[in-house]
């Protein structure tokens, strides 16, 4: 223990009195171990652990495709045809439950406000095993069709919107118009489906009817469930259940539309985790690998920092060993020393990790799933001990060795590096130089990643969408009431009113209206008889996202128009229905030449619609409605018309403004108007732009994480060939003294010294385009219309690291250059 003591009090002051390699060594420290662990602590909380509820591995999702379809559903879900026919005859399972989002306008205590809900089956609650802070949950009977409404509060808005009252329970409050009974208030904490949740209500999902199951037209609702898996059951044997209760049942032409024309159907069946962070999952593992490179190449930095700098220790160890200290006692010194640094970098890289998981929301978007979870904890340290402790075994090892081995004699009489050995030696330079490659290797697999998610990205970004974002402004409203069937023509003139005003606002360039618009959560689906096939070809049944729009929405939007005329005032009162179509549905359903084609669409099975006629007059570019990375699917948009009809706008439709200034400028302005026709509405208002930099968050966040870490990793390279250069310099005074004596020119011996340096960064960059090779391949599932092997990322690898080897290289060369070829031989 004392001479343990001694190692450390002597490492302590040898730290103190070399201030600069300390500073450097900590700080080269603290970001490869704190940039680990607070990635760790990010891909541990979203992706590993374990969900707040009892047995949360058992709990599983339940979804269903039609095989080889593509399904315009923005997540996988299950219909309510499988939900009951399954839920009959499970052995696999223990239980479901299913949910739906729904936001809602509610009237709180301070005014009517828009807020996100999710109606759940009653049995969700005991399924996942949560309990109620007040009140209860819901009854099974109160997930049936004619039971009175009933909700249950979030914690946050028990808090936030009715001051923690615990009268609460009971009281009757307005959700959509409709009178709502309070039942009970969850505990701190609980959120589901994820944090947006301030409310859940009782959902009903309906078996379907003799109509639907008989093949015919009859309602088909999809839903996401939830199910617990019976305790040594696996996945595949409940997905084999599933999959033969889709197929117990006739599936009606609805499921087709929902789900796609394509074969039967097939259920899959997940991990809840998993489920919640598919998509996040491939970015995620890529950030966790880029980042071991970097903490790897700190380590190799650090250890090469070491045995540069035990160039100028030789002669201190030499005396040690001189005056009876043996090679193992040497050896722990210097084991001591950089153990020392390491566990002090890595005290500093907690703190900074700590730091980044704190600001890791403020970069990531909001809909990143489980973040939250992401906290510095005790399995956290952990890893960060963990981590320290493996770079004290990389860092501390190899100079303890070599530093260990040295001739004694040689090493006192002033002997060159062949024969005195130690730090000296020529093995040494060899494991200086295997660092290095070790290093740009390293530097050069987290360059060509980082640059395959930028390329990704770039592309996401630029992909033409069908519609222009920048300086449109959404405008969102939610009218009480407004679905119900006498409020048809009401609705039609509250929207005209709105847009009235909208449009008389200087520096509106273009205002419309539409049931839906781009990166929104309405989607609506019309299904009927193609309008064209082929000669000699019958005419199935197809699918269409059906959008009700105003003269002016496509404007605002900058809708590309491909062929003949968009939408205009004179469509509303026309006999025949106006119809324009995006390419994908000119491609599907139409002929050649689709302008001007006319076609019926037949009269509604209860009568009260009739036959109708429509003609397309226009032709518009796809729109990109669910994201850039979402296939295009057929489209068509049509005029609201008066009451009686089925194209009428409902209670909620958005208004898309098209400004010549600042959109966000305009939001005052257009919730008064809205307010003005609307008083009772609510209205949610942001720039378009915003939207789509929600939609692309994801990508951007892990483009700009590694993006970082490729930028560390070149600069730990480049600071680790400069020091490794300087101290080869300055112990080849000699050798380049005796060079220059001999007509060496200043830039014969640059050469020589840079030469070194590109020979091993050369290596190591082809080691490291190896490596890529294999890494990338990885990183499919987190690339968009890039392949893995992109030619243009690995060649932007070389570009990048040897103009800074190239300049690191320089330093020391330009140093060398400049001495004097006398003083350098007086000197040795």
């Amino acid at each position: 223990m004392e001479t343990l003591l001694q190692d450390v009090r002597y490492a302590l002051v040898s730290m103190k009195r070399n201030k600069g390699f300390t500073t450097a060594g900590l700080l080269t420290l603290a970001l490869g171990i704190g940039a680990t662990t607070a990635v760790f602590s990010v891909v541990y909380g979203v992706l590993w652990r374990p969900l707040p509820y009892p047995e949360p591995e058992r709990l599983v999702r339940l979804s269903e495709e039609h095989e080889g379809a593509v399904a315009p559903l923005p997540t996988p879900m299950l219909s309510n045809i499988t939900y009951h026919a399954w839920n009959a005859s499970a052995r696999t399972l223990d239980g479901f439950a299913a949910y739906r989002m729904r936001p809602a306008t509610m009237v709180l205590p301070d005014g009517p406000a828009r807020i996100t809900g999710t109606g759940v089956t009653p049995s969700l609650f005991g399924l996942i095993g949560v309990s109620p802070l007040a009140g209860r949950f819901f009854r099974d009977e109160e997930g049936k069709d004619g039971a009175p409404e009933v909700i249950v509060l979030s914690h946050r808005l028990w808090r936030e919107r009715f001051g923690s009252d615990p009268s609460v329970v009971g009281r009757v409050v307005a959700v959509d118009d409709r009178p709502h009974t309070i039942v009970g208030v969850a505990r701190p904490g609980f959120s589901f489906p994820d944090a947006d949740t301030l409310f859940w209500s009782a959902l009903v999902v309906r078996p379907p009817s003799a109509d639907a199951t008989a093949g015919g037209r009859g309602q088909v609702l999809v839903v996401n469930a939830l199910a617990r898996l019976r305790p040594g059951t696996t996945l595949a044997q409940a997905e084999t259940e599933g999959t033969a209760a889709a197929r117990s049942t006739v599936r009606p032409m609805a499921a087709t539309l929902l789900f796609g024309n394509g074969g039967p159907p097939i259920v899959h069946v997940r991990g809840l985790a998993d489920e919640i962070t598919a998509r996040v999952r491939p970015a995620l593992l890529v950030l966790a690998a880029g980042v071991v490179c970097v903490l790897l190449i700190a380590c190799a930095n650090v250890a090469n920092m070491y045995l540069s700098r035990g160039v100028a220790r030789q002669r201190e160890l030499t005396v040690r060993a001189a005056i009876g200290a043996s090679r193992g006692r040497i050896a722990r010194q210097l084991f001591t020393e950089s153990a020392l640094l390491c566990v002090s970098g890595g005290a500093l890289g907690l703190a900074l990790a700590w730091a980044l998981v704190r600001i890791a929301p403020a970069l990531a978007t909001r809909r990143f799933p489980r973040l939250d979870a992401a906290v510095i904890d005790t399995r956290v340290i952990v890893f960060a001990a963990a981590a320290s402790l493996l770079t004290v075994l990389i860092t501390g090892m190899l100079p303890a060795v070599r530093g260990a081995r040295f001739n004694l004699a040689e090493s006192l009489h002033g002997g060159d590096g062949a024969t005195a050995g130690g730090f000296r030696g020529f093995r040494a330079r060899r494991l200086s130089d295997a660092l290095l490659v070790a290093e740009a290797a390293f530097a050069v697999v987290v360059l060509v990643a980082a640059m395959l998610l930028a390329r990704s990205f770039v592309r996401l970004v630029n992909v033409d969408a069908g519609y222009t974002a920048t300086g449109v402004l959404s405008v969102r409203v939610f009218v009480p009431g407004g679905d119900a069937n006498e409020r048809g023509a009401l609705m039609n003139t509250t929207v005209a009113s709105i847009l009235e005003r909208a449009r008389a606002m200087p520096g509106v360039v273009a205002a419309g209206a539409g049931n839906m618009a781009p990166l929104d959560n309405m989607t609506l689906i019309a299904g009927f008889p193609s309008p064209w096939s082929p000669p000699g070809a019958t005419r199935p049944r197809v699918r269409t996202v059906a959008y009700t729009v105003t003269p002016g929405y496509a404007e605002a939007l900058g809708l590309r128009l491909k062929a003949g005329r968009l939408l205009t005032e004179q469509d509303s009162a026309s006999g025949v229905r106006p119809w324009v179509v995006n390419e994908e549905f000119a491609r599907l359903y139409l002929p050649p030449k689709p302008v001007g084609y006319q076609f019926t669409w037949g009269a509604s099975s209860d009568g009260q619609l009739p036959a109708r006629t429509m003609e397309i007059v226009g032709v518009v570019g796809n729109v990109l409605k669910g994201g850039n990375d979402t296939a295009a699917q057929p489209e068509h948009y049509t005029v609201p018309r008066l009451i009686g009809d089925d194209q009428r706008f409902y209670s909620r439709f958005e208004v898309a403004v098209k400004t010549s200034a600042n959109p966000a400028a305009f939001a005052s302005q257009l919730r008064a108007a809205v307010r003005e026709v609307a008083p009772d509405a609510a209205v949610e208002i942001e720039p378009l732009s915003n939207r789509f930099a929600e939609s692309v968050g994801e990508p951007r966040f892990a483009m700009t994480i590694l993006a970082t870490f490729a930028i560390l990793a070149l600069a730990l390279a480049s600071v680790g060939l400069y020091g490794v250069l300087s101290y080869s310099v300055s112990q080849r005074r000699r050798e380049l003294g005796v060079r220059a004596a001999l007509g060496a020119s200043r830039g014969r011996l640059i050469a020589l010294v840079v030469g070194e340096g590109l020979v091993v960064t050369s290596i190591g960059l082809v080691a490291g385009l190896f490596g890529a090779g294999l890494v990338t391949r990885l990183m499919q599932g987190a690339l968009f219309g890039v392949a893995p092997l992109d030619l243009l990322s690995f060649a932007a690898a070389p570009f990048a690291l040897v103009p800074v080897a190239i300049v690191s290289a320089a330093l020391p060369a330009l140093r060398a250059a400049s001495t004097d070829p006398a003083e350098a031989l007086r000197c040795e």
